[in-house]
């Protein structure tokens, strides 16, 4: 069965680098790499180039058009029984690819591995956890002296592809996002989230898998979505309309090489939140959408939609148009 990790990338050379660097250190079956360049104006091309002879890699360039796009286009272009989702900021341990492969291996589904969080770089206004910072100082004292100098660069490209495991020990911290969704919502429901009325939101862009086959059948990615968010999301929603059940691995680990997030991300997550709104008649999506704006407990806001499950239809459309008025509500 063979494997195939699709990458959308613009702007971020030294990024994908490290991402293609750790993938040199994989352990386990045969995958390929498809790297879709979305209109990139930096380095991207010779990076790609860099490591044709030493990953089973194919980079496709094109104009920008945004990252679902890219996405999509990577996946019509793997040659893979099973996509594996992955962003050019994410850094793969050992047996990320053996640990996707193998959860596929009694059926269809979408598999989502664990997460965690990468100090790859420091600069003062990067605006990073400091909780994240204090973890890796405190396996690492030695680095306070680097961080205090200023910006650097901590992890580079030829530290993961001389020694993966080790550069993984020293520079790993907890990945905010899956700390605060991931981890919580997988101790109280479990690795298959049964009763969870939301478990397409878990399985994210950056890290989850998929047989290509059902992939294709959903349409893939929606082109719709140009901005920051929520493409993934409405992917995975269609994979389960489609019948596929969602899983959270203990395994196929990922380090996300942590970064300033800016305001602009939060405009464009609106922006793709109408649009879903209004994509699909659910209440589940838009009783989601709208826990998320309000920063609300997605648990609670999954007990109300069950909660809503016998309502009468006329009862559901209402909810729905009011979800829908929040959204679009001037911010």
């Amino acid at each position: 069965m063979l494997a195939s990790l699709v990458i959308p990338t613009r702007n971020r050379a030294r990024v994908l680098e490290r991402t293609l660097a750790a993938l040199t250190g994989q352990r386990g079956p045969a995958f390929e790499v498809v790297v879709v360049d979305d209109g990139s104006e930096d380095a991207t091309p010779e990076v790609a180039r860099a490591y044709r002879d030493r990953l089973d890699l194919r980079y496709l360039r094109r104009a920008p058009r945004g990252i679902a796009a890219a996405r999509t286009a990577a996946m019509r272009a793997a040659r893979g029984d099973i996509l594996i989702q992955t962003d050019d900021d994410r850094v793969p341990a050992p047996t990320f690819v053996a640990d996707h492969v193998a959860a596929h291996a009694d059926g269809p589904r979408v598999v989502a591995g664990q997460q965690r969080g990468l100090l790859t770089a420091w600069a003062p206004a990067a605006d990073l956890p400091a909780t994240a910072i204090a973890a890796v100082l405190a396996r690492a004292p030695d680095l306070a002296a680097t961080l205090a100098a200023g910006a650097a660069e901590l992890v580079t490209p030829a530290m993961l592809a001389d020694d993966l495991e080790a550069t993984l020990a020293r520079y790993a911290t907890d990945e905010p996002w899956w700390q605060g969704h991931g981890v919580p919502l997988t101790a109280r429901y479990g690795p298959d989230l049964d009763g969870y009325a939301f478990p397409w939101a878990v399985a994210i862009g950056g890290n989850t898998s998929v047989p290509a086959a059902l992939a294709a059948e959903v349409g893939f990615l929606d082109e719709q979505f140009v901005g920051w968010g929520l493409e993934d999301t409405d992917f995975h929603y269609r994979l389960g309309r489609a019948g596929a059940r969602v899983r959270i691995i203990a395994g196929g680990c990922s380090y996300h090489q942590l970064h300033r997030r800016g305001p602009e991300l939060g405009r464009q997550w609106l922006h793709n939140a109408r649009y879903l709104a209004l994509k699909h008649d659910d209440v589940a999506l838009t009783s989601y959408l709208v826990a998320v704006l309000r920063q609300g407990p997605l648990p609670e806001a999954s007990e109300l939609v069950r909660a809503a499950a016998g309502a009468p239809p006329a009862v559901i459309a209402e909810l729905i148009r009011c979800h829908r008025e929040l959204l679009a509500a001037p911010r």
